[in-house]
């Protein structure tokens, strides 16, 4: 029988909380963007395209943390060299390796290699010793990557160079999950977003220009639909509500839910450009699910001291 303690503990792990939700609403928007910026593409460099996307969202979200958490203040030190490597990671590597790749391969192709990242943070902190996992989360985790090699086996993979470069994609990301709980304690999320955001912007702006004069973006109605969509959708919002998900739930737990997007965008693109879905397809998202509801850690959330947590941030209910 299971000590009083030791219930809570397990249904705490399993159980789907507001720190949960937004980080599947993030994942949710992200994967549809993975279609959206591979439309984009058609019309600019991929470069380019993430050189504006980004500037414009970094600075509605300098507007969003001035108007939300105050003023800003610049970090120093060991902070600003931590949020100069999570703007390397987390934008300019990131993006560069995101877009090059959908520019070269299938949108739901880039998505599927973006899945071993939960493997890479749990790899992490085990060979670090930071945090043991139990045997529920290993085989919830076994089972994600079971689920994302059907996906992945069932899919036409049009080019072996845009998988190559498409690596680069998970392996930034893990790093970046790493390395915002020792940022997320001091900053508030749109802040520290903003600060990113803004800094990998300026990262990227001069391989854009480059870009740029060699392929001058054709400036539509449609076009700009989609950069709306990638900037105020699958950036500014999904930055936001990822850094409260992760203060909330620390990096291990929110890096399983990188599992569904394979899936996700697999259905985003059958839905909005036709692609077809496969039934091993289909049962491969079915044990995505279930490794998910599985493999989940308990949640660590981030230090932040009292003072500093609102009763609500930016309109969403702080968790007890």
């Amino acid at each position: 029988m299971r000590s009083g303690a030791g219930w809570r503990g397990l249904r705490l792990g399993r159980a789907v909380g507001w720190g949960d939700a937004l980080v599947l609403s993030a994942t949710v928007l992200w994967s549809i963007n993975v279609v959206v910026v591979k439309l984009a593409l058609v019309d600019s460099g991929p470069l380019t395209y993430s050189a504006i996307r980004y500037l414009v969202g970094g600075l509605a979200l300098l507007g969003l943390a001035r108007g939300l958490e105050g003023t800003l203040v610049l970090p120093r030190g060991r902070d600003a060299l931590l949020i100069v490597a999570a703007a390397l990671t987390g934008v300019l590597i990131n993006q560069a390796s995101f877009t090059v790749a959908l520019s070269l391969t299938n949108p739901d192709n880039v998505a599927m290699i973006s899945g071993i990242t939960p493997l890479l943070v749990a790899s992490w902190f085990v060979w670090r010793r930071r945090e043991r996992f139990g045997l529920r989360v290993w085989v919830g985790l076994g089972l994600g990557f079971a689920g994302l090699v059907l996906v992945v086996g069932a899919g036409v993979w049009s080019s072996w160079l845009g998988v190559l470069i498409a690596l680069g994609n998970p392996l930034s990301w893990a790093v970046y999950l790493l390395l915002l709980p020792r940022l997320l304690g001091r900053y508030g999320p749109l802040t520290l977003s903003a600060m990113v955001t803004m800094l990998g912007a300026l990262m990227l702006l001069p391989l854009g220009a480059v870009e740029a004069v060699r392929h001058h973006p054709y400036v539509s109605g449609h076009w700009l639909g989609l950069l709306a969509y990638s900037t105020l959708l699958a950036l500014v919002l999904t930055s936001w509500l990822y850094l409260l998900g992760v203060r909330r739930l620390g990096p291990a737990r929110t890096a399983v839910y990188v599992y569904l997007q394979p899936f996700l965008a697999v259905v985003a693109a059958g839905v909005l450009i036709g692609e077809p879905i496969l039934p091993l397809q289909l049962v491969g998202g079915v044990i995505m699910l279930i490794g998910v509801a599985w493999g989940r850690p308990r949640p660590r959330p981030s230090l932040v001291p009292r003072h500093e947590e609102p009763s609500a941030i930016g309109g969403l209910p702080s968790v007890t």
